[in-house]
């Protein structure tokens, strides 16, 4: 699987990189987050795409070594996916990076 985010630019590839590079990271700097999908999901053969809301509370470091800043934030951003047998082949996600860094005191 490949993941890509379109604010860092540079596709990650393998689940367990995803895993540890991606997830990991956002669930470290915020414990409380919650990814909320809104609507349905749009089906399209083998694509699969819909909107969601990230929130939570940015308590604990970022994977690059920037501080917790202890701000709330919330935003929405929108994931697209591929599947292959079954499984996620790609995910790509678009959000305002810049409105989230904004809310977090960073930019």
């Amino acid at each position: 699987m490949t993941y890509y985010d379109a604010s860092v630019g540079k596709p990650v590839a393998g689940k367990d990189a995803a895993k540890t590079g991606v997830i990991d990271n956002f669930l470290k700097a915020v414990p409380d987050a919650v990814w909320t999908m809104k609507g349905k999901p749009l089906v399209d053969g083998d694509r699969v795409s819909f909107e969601w809301e990230f929130s939570g509370t940015n308590t604990g470091a970022w994977g690059d070594g920037t501080a917790a800043t202890g701000k709330k934030f919330s935003f929405t951003g929108a994931s697209m996916f591929s599947i292959k047998d079954g499984k996620i082949a790609t995910q790509s996600d678009y959000y305002d990076a810049l409105g989230f860094y904004k809310q977090l005191g960073l930019m």
